[in-house]
């Protein structure tokens, strides 16, 4: 999944997932979780179950207290969620609040090889702007890590 989309959080927390992406999930179950960032990630369920079994691979990540909280966040307070017949998904509201969508405002969808943000577009930008001032030292430390992992 690729791309960047624009759509309005309804009266009622539901968002419309752009086709492309809803074509790309098929009738998968889907499964939404809060991530950094004050973003919301949307898994087909399949996805979602290979993310959660990274975190949670042995019985030792269970007496790690940072791989416990990272689970709490992440896997254990993970909300199911489908599409309707008009391709919408609705948000819980303690979801939408963490991050910062309100009704009829726009929010930005984008995706993200296996997985689609959702994020209030005002927050979006902000940290796309932030992004934006240190992306090329950021991209020239990832550019030697992986020279160097080679």
């Amino acid at each position: 999944m690729r791309g960047e989309y624009v759509n309005i959080l309804d009266e009622k927390g539901r968002l419309m997932i752009p086709p492309k992406f809803r074509a790309e999930l098929g009738q998968a179950h889907l499964v939404l979780i809060r991530s950094f960032s004050n973003c919301l990630w949307l898994f087909a369920e399949e996805e979602y179950e290979k993310f959660a079994d990274t975190i949670t691979h042995d019985a030792a990540s269970m007496l790690d207290i940072k791989t416990i909280n990272v689970n709490r966040r992440l896997v254990a307070a993970c909300q199911d969620v489908d599409l309707d017949k008009a391709g919408r998904i609705c948000i819980p509201q303690n979801f939408r609040k963490y991050a910062m969508m309100e009704p009829k405002a726009q929010c930005t969808i984008v995706g993200n090889r296996t997985y689609i943000e959702l994020w209030s577009s005002e927050h979006y930008n902000a940290v796309m702007d932030d992004v934006d001032k240190t992306l090329e030292e950021d991209a020239s430390v990832l550019g030697a890590y992986l020279r160097n992992k080679s």
